[in-house]
């Protein structure tokens, strides 16, 4: 009886075919790169942060290595200043460890993923719009009356109101007298 063959077998025996010992001698180059640098970033050592090698290579992924030259990802702008600040060292650990990969320099991509922006503060405006919402008119219109109320009827001692009189002389004279 003849042997019946599926597609996963022939797909199989071709995949074996296409892989053949040159592509599993790269597998296992890339793969002992890669430990190397883990093993070269992680020694990173910083005087303000002893961890920040384990840091930078949490927060970085080797996306090609071409020409001599590995292209990284990185999570955030500070972390590409890092790699530059080290990369003599990381360079050196990299041609000790895997000389057989002749690396030169170092470039880098930011995750897009991120928004590094950092969050501002609400404007007046803003807030009044945001409260405006929250509030029926009758409300915000009390408010606001309460608040130009409060800022009209301001009553300070004399002496301070000497004191603020002198700096408003003196702010709108330019004189330095106060």
């Amino acid at each position: 009886m003849d042997k019946i063959y599926s597609n996963s077998d022939i797909i199989t025996s071709v995949l074996e075919g296409i892989l053949s010992d040159a592509n599993k001698k790269k597998m296992e180059e890339s793969s002992l790169f890669i430990s190397k640098w883990k093993k070269v970033v992680t020694s990173v050592k910083s005087v303000v942060n002893p961890d920040c090698g384990n840091t930078m290579y949490a927060h970085s992924q080797i996306i090609d290595v071409k020409d001599g030259t590995i292209l990284l990802q990185v999570d955030h702008p500070g972390f590409i200043q890092l790699f530059e600040t080290h990369k003599k060292y990381i360079l050196r650990g990299l041609e000790m460890h895997v000389p057989q990969i002749k690396i030169k320099n170092m470039s880098y991509v930011l995750n897009k993923k991120n928004d590094y922006n950092t969050q501002r503060e609400m404007t007046k405006e803003e807030v009044r719009k945001k409260l405006e919402e929250q509030y029926p008119e009758e409300k915000m219109s009390e408010i606001n009356s309460e608040q130009q109320n409060f800022s009209q009827h301001r009553n300070f001692p004399p002496e301070l109101e000497a004191i603020f009189s002198r700096m408003r002389e003196s702010i709108l004279t330019n004189d330095k007298k106060i």
